[in-house]
C-alpha cells in the first residue's frame, strides 16, 4: 500500500510538473531545480544535478529569457515554434526525475526502460500537449488582435506555470486540480481560437459562407 500511495504521488507531482512545462517550459525546472537545491524536494538517483548550482543557475537564466522573450510580439512565436520539442523533453524529465525519487519504484522489478516510457508517454505527452493548444491560444489571439494581447497571455502563462509548479512541490493534489482546470481552458481556448482562426482564413480568400460560419 504504500508504494502504490509512493507512486501515485510521484505521478501525481510528474503530471502538474509537466503540464506546467507545456505552458512555459523552463519555469517549472528552474522551480524545481530551486527546490531540490535546497532540500524542499527529492530527487531521484540520476538526477541529483538537477539541484546543483549550475544547473539552477543555467534553469533560472534560461526562465528569465524565456518569460522576457514570450512577451515580444513575433519573437513569441519563433520561441513558441522551438519550444516545442524541449517541452516534450522537458515534461519527460520532470515526471522520470518524481518516479526516480519515488521509494516505491524498485528498479530490481520496474526496469529502468520501463520508468522512462512512462515518463515519455505520460509527462512528454501532457507537455506537448498543453503546449500545442496553448501556442493555437497564441495563434488565434496573433489573427484576432494582432498580436496584442499576446503579452497579457504571455504573462498569464507564466504566473500559472508557477503556481502549478511551486503547488506541484508543496501541494500535490491540489497541483493536479489547478493543472486539469489550467489545460481544460487552454484546451477550450484553443478550440474557440482555431474557430476564429477558420472564420479569418476564409474572410481573407473571400469564401461567402464567412459571415455565416460558425
Amino acid at each position: 500500500m504504500e508504494d502504490a500511495l509512493s507512486i501515485t504521488l510521484a505521478v501525481f507531482v510528474g503530471f502538474a510538473l509537466s503540464a506546467a512545462c507545456g505552458m512555459r517550459v523552463f519555469a517549472p525546472l528552474a522551480i524545481v531545480s530551486v527546490a531540490a537545491h535546497f532540500g524542499r524536494i527529492q530527487m531521484g538517483d540520476g538526477f541529483a544535478w538537477m539541484g546543483s548550482m549550475p544547473a539552477m543557475v543555467c534553469f533560472v537564466a534560461a526562465c528569465v529569457i524565456e518569460s522576457v522573450g514570450m512577451l515580444v510580439p513575433v519573437v513569441d512565436h519563433a520561441l513558441d515554434v522551438a519550444a516545442a520539442p524541449v517541452a516534450a523533453v522537458a515534461g519527460t524529465l520532470v515526471m522520470a526525475a518524481q518516479l526516480a525519487a519515488s521509494s516505491g519504484i524498485d528498479t530490481s522489478v520496474v526496469p529502468q526502460w520501463a520508468t522512462w516510457a512512462l515518463a515519455a508517454v505520460v509527462g512528454g505527452g501532457v507537455a506537448t500537449g498543453v503546449h500545442v493548444a496553448s501556442g493555437a491560444v497564441r495563434a488565434g489571439s496573433t489573427a484576432s488582435t494582432g498580436g496584442l494581447l499576446n503579452p497579457v497571455y504571455a504573462m498569464v502563462e507564466t504566473v500559472g506555470s508557477m503556481i502549478v509548479a511551486v503547488l506541484a512541490i508543496v501541494l500535490p493534489v491540489v497541483a493536479v486540480i489547478v493543472a486539469v482546470i489550467a489545460v481544460a481552458a487552454i484546451v477550450v481556448g484553443a478550440w474557440i481560437m482555431l474557430r476564429i482562426l477558420k472564420r479569418v482564413k476564409r474572410g481573407l480568400t473571400g469564401d461567402p459562407t464567412a459571415a455565416t460560419a460558425r
